[in-house]
């Protein structure tokens, strides 16, 4: 073999060789690019399931924020998951919405959302409270207490709270109604902190104390169930939307002008209870006397499973005789429109003065001769005023009694997600 020979047999060897390094460098290559490509198709599919179980999150958000609570918007969720391929939508316990994706690919997710109640109490009073007589209320529940039973609110205050008589508040051992704290079961009770019983405390049925001198407690005459709350603002709560909106509001109720008058056809209760056949929301504009509400009782018995709603806006409200009413009552007054720092003659030209006259004060706004059994409540939303109720009072409250949609909101917990 003579020495080209050789040199092209090396030269042929050399070349098989790279050749050959070349291919298994290109198989390797091939091997780790289908690897990336499965690589990034599995990663594919775990977005996907990533994005869809993120979506049954904001579709159970939704479906609550519709609804107004949990319960009412259980139902709802099997919606989420059909339209959306997924296993499960559900709210824990501990109010994480629970998002579970199992098609293709698995992705579980969880979210914690913060459930900010309406404003809970039975009465909700911006002006000063003046109760003569015995009250008995049925409370609403705001949150459950450590002891597992439940914090109660009897009344909701930012000023003073004054008692001339008796006041018991208790959960009604058989009523059905619907209370703030969307998980309160059927048979709840309040904590002994939050029930105050003044005949029981005091072993009298004719207490005069002032919420100025004995501050609601876990153990005095007033419990925790009476809420000193300075900067509590019930109208957004009772509304659902800003005090600026106040015009849009009125738009879906019937809007009358109050009246002063004893006149049959121009009694104040009587006007009420005609705007009342056009619409289960009256707002009433300006002082309005109900003297005995005979019209109001009627109006109740005829409809007695119809909640309703009843507004009195910059005016003074008197009346004399008790009064059923299926539904919610909101005084409102806008201070800067309707002072009320002198209305002694205001009230004197209210046919119902000659039987409240001893009660009538500079900054009375309010005058009850008899009480006001108002199923959903009753909001004084007076700053500066004074509401005074004579007759006693035996409230069950119901907020299912409200036709008003229940204004919960729903934000996610801080952190929950990626608060940057």
């Amino acid at each position: 073999m003579n020495k080209h020979q050789q040199s092209g047999m090396t030269t042929l060897l050399i070349t098989s060789m790279l050749l050959i390094v070349a291919l298994l460098f290109s198989l390797a290559s091939y091997k780790n690019l289908f690897y990336q490509i499965k690589r990034t198709q599995n990663e594919v599919l775990a977005r996907q399931a990533h994005w869809a179980a993120e979506g049954g999150l904001e579709c159970g958000f939704a479906a609550i924020q519709d609804a107004g609570s949990i319960s009412g918007a259980r139902p709802t969720f099997n919606a989420c998951e059909t339209s959306l391929k997924l296993a499960d939508v559900d709210v824990d316990v501990d109010n994480y919405i629970n998002s579970e994706y199992d098609n293709i690919s698995s992705k579980a997710l969880k979210k914690k959302i913060k459930l900010s109640s309406s404003i809970a109490g039975a009465i909700q009073s911006r002006s000063d409270l003046k109760l003569v007589g015995a009250y008995t209320i049925s409370p609403d529940v705001e949150d459950i207490n450590s002891d597992n039973k439940y914090k109660c609110v009897a009344i909701r205050f930012s000023k003073e709270i004054t008692i001339k008589g008796a006041l018991v508040s208790s959960i009604n051992p058989t009523g059905t109604g619907k209370v703030s704290y969307d998980k309160f079961p059927p048979g709840g009770e309040c904590s002994a902190s939050y029930q105050t019983d003044t005949n029981k405390e005091t072993g009298s049925w004719d207490i005069d104390k002032s919420t100025s001198t004995d501050n609601p407690s876990e153990s005095g005459v007033f419990r925790l169930d009476l809420v000193r709350d300075k900067l509590f603002d019930p109208f957004e709560s009772f509304f659902g939307d800003k005090r600026s909106e106040l015009e849009n509001i009125k738009k879906e109720f019937e809007v009358i002008a109050g009246s002063k008058s004893n006149e049959i056809n121009k009694r104040c209760d009587k006007l009420i209870s005609v705007a009342f056949t056009l619409n289960d929301k009256v707002w009433v504009e300006g002082d309005c006397d109900l003297l005995d509400a005979d019209y109001l009782n009627k109006m109740d018995v005829i409809h007695k499973n119809k909640p309703k709603v009843l507004v009195i806006e910059n005016g003074i409200i008197a009346k004399w005789a008790s009064a059923d009413f299926t539904g919610s009552v909101y005084h409102l007054i806008d201070p800067i429109i309707y002072p009320v720092s002198d209305l002694k003659s205001k009230w004197n030209v209210m046919p119902t003065n000659t039987q409240i006259s001893t009660f009538v004060e500079n900054h009375s706004v309010y005058i009850d001769g008899g009480s006001f059994n108002t199923t959903g409540g009753i909001v004084f939303d007076t700053p500066g005023g004074l509401t005074t109720i004579m007759g006693g009072m035996n409230l069950s409250y119901d907020r299912g009694k409200n036709p008003l949609p229940i204004n919960n909101k729903i934000t996610w917990q801080q952190g929950s997600w990626h608060d940057f």
